[in-house]
């Protein structure tokens, strides 16, 4: 077993795994900010016209300057709402992590088939450079993520364990037959 390329191959998947989980911990953080900005947009909206209601059934001047300084605020909030487009931003960090799961679930494979020493040095390094030129490809076009999110993802990976699972819990996801636990 050849343990230079084992160990080079592990050390990329590690880091495969933390972009992964990076990615799915920004499309969260971007979703939340996306729900925050269209309820309040919906609040500004109807603070709006809730007063225009106001000026038109009392006729009290004071209504129409607070319609006024509201739909200026409402106005601005959806122009800043269309300049940073927050489920564009959720999307393409879905799209990101969906597409390092599978290199990660290759990794696993890669790994997996190097530990059987069922694959030779050469066909090794062939198979470890292919992924990392598509990582390259998909790196060059990830959209940047932030340390908040790789905070998350270093909890969610090492506390929270949610990409590790007991055997106990993989048992209880298979037929009987494929079960490797406690057979009773």
């Amino acid at each position: 077993m050849d343990m230079l390329n084992l160990n080079n191959i592990r050390e990329s998947f590690g880091r495969v795994v933390y972009s992964h989980k990076t990615h799915e911990k920004t499309a969260e953080i971007e979703n939340k900010k996306n729900k925050a900005t269209k309820w309040i947009n919906v609040v500004l909206i109807a603070l709006t016209s809730g007063m225009l209601t106001g000026t038109i059934v009392t006729s009290q001047q004071v209504f129409l300057y607070i319609s006024t300084i509201l739909s200026t605020l409402t106005l601005a909030f959806i122009i800043f709402q269309l300049s940073f487009n927050c489920a564009e931003k959720v999307e393409k960090h879905r799209n990101i992590a969906k597409e390092l799961w599978y290199i990660r679930e290759r990794y696993v494979n890669l790994i997996t088939d190097i530990m059987n020493e069922q694959l030779d040095n050469e066909t090794i390094v062939l198979k470890r450079d292919q992924l990392i030129k598509e990582l390259k490809i998909l790196y060059k076009f990830a959209p940047q993520t932030n340390s908040k999110a790789y905070r998350k993802a270093g909890k969610a990976l090492k506390i929270d364990e949610e990409l590790t699972f007991s055997e106990q819990e993989i048992d209880n996801f298979l037929p009987g037959e494929l079960k490797t636990g406690d057979k009773n």
